[in-house]
């Protein structure tokens, strides 16, 4: 063996590898939340609310982790600055960014999203859809 067909084996061997790597990573992006969301049927009313506040604290291309606000106001419209201790949802939509303020009306559940929490404990929470003030 010379050391030319040597060093254009190794050549293709690397090149090859990145190309994978990138097919990979390409394939784990796109299935980011969409393999992971399960649809119902119909949409139903989410847990009978009229309006709702969450804040979120992750975002994906087209939608949001949030938690719900546990002690909201309807009568001053907004909820208190540290209550977000409320239910684990998933927000459908564009343009989220980390801790800001969702008032959903008319909230609509539309299915169920699972994904895995940091300390690996797998976890499945309602998707959410409405009327955002955004």
């Amino acid at each position: 063996m010379d050391k030319k067909s040597f060093l254009l084996g190794t050549l293709t061997g690397v090149v090859l590898t990145f190309v994978a790597l990138i097919v990979i990573g390409f394939m784990i992006k796109d299935s980011d939340t969409k393999d992971s969301v399960q649809y119902l049927n119909q949409p139903t009313s989410y847990e009978n609310k009229k309006e709702t506040a969450f804040k979120v604290f992750q975002v994906f291309d087209d939608a949001a982790l949030a938690r719900e606000a546990s002690d909201y106001d309807l009568h001053y419209n907004k909820p208190s600055e540290d209550m977000y201790l409320g239910n684990t949802v998933l927000i459908v939509g564009k343009n989220f960014y980390s801790d800001q303020i969702i008032v959903i009306k008319d909230p609509q559940r539309i299915g169920n999203y699972k994904y895995t929490s940091n300390g690996g404990m797998p976890m499945v929470v309602p998707v959410i859809d409405g009327k955002s003030n955004e």
